[in-house]
């Protein structure tokens, strides 16, 4: 596979590069890079390019995964901490960063009709129900939100807002989100989002997930609701 591919490829690793999530595309032999931002809409996501961050295809070592999944392998650094003296050590290690082609998602049903469906999703030796929109797992330290409150105090007010917003704990939530024509199931814990997946498929029954960290990188989620 040549990377001069057209669409947008969206980052499916466990650990990103980026603090948010980020999409690349493919322009000669440059690879340009945008970041996802959440909007008012609360499904659409926009692209924000990331400022001065691009590659030259041939500075790259990849290989095809499968004509719709593409691994980088970079650089990073690593750090590790010695708990009996608290010291920190770095270290060079490979990242793998894996990307699949955004695709159309195919249904026939409504964005609103979906987010009221529920489905049962089983991936190796994890299992849980896809619902959108709830706090799925309440933190158990209920009393750190009222502590974090009040350190919030002690920063400038305009910046409290979004120190909340980021920091907050809230437990897991699964939202539907939108690029173009394809749909994300997109999992958030304590605000801070996790695993995204691209929906290829989704009628009254089943929905098709891709885009997965690791094999099987499709599985089918059985409507339960």
């Amino acid at each position: 596979m040549t990377l001069k591919s057209n669409g947008k490829w969206l980052n499916v690793s466990g650990i990103r590069f980026f603090r948010g999530l980020d999409i690349i595309k493919f322009h000669d032999d440059i690879i340009a890079y945008s970041l996802l931002e959440r909007t008012n809409d609360g499904l659409i996501l926009m692209e924000n390019n990331a400022q001065d961050h691009y590659e030259k295809i041939f500075h790259c070592t990849y290989e095809s995964v499968n004509p719709n999944r593409i691994r980088f392998f970079r650089k990073a650094n690593g750090h590790k901490i010695i708990m009996e003296t608290k010291e920190s050590t770095s270290y060079e290690t490979i990242l793998e960063q894996d990307y699949v082609k955004l695709l159309p998602t195919i249904s026939k049903i409504s964005e609103s009709r979906i987010q009221l469906m529920k489905y049962n999703f089983v991936w190796n030796n994890e299992k849980q129900v896809i619902e959108f929109n709830r706090i799925l797992n309440p933190p158990a330290n209920v009393g750190a939100q009222e502590s974090y409150k009040e350190e919030a105090q002690n920063f400038l007010q305009e910046d409290i807002k979004n120190q909340k917003d980021e920091f907050r704990f809230e437990g897991m939530k699964i939202l539907l989100e939108k690029l173009d024509q394809t749909l994300l199931v997109s999992i958030f814990n304590n605000n801070q989002r996790g695993l995204v997946m691209p929906i290829k498929e989704i009628d009254e029954d089943k929905i098709v997930l891709y885009g997965l960290p690791k094999e099987p990188f499709e599985i089918i989620a059985e409507r339960i609701w």
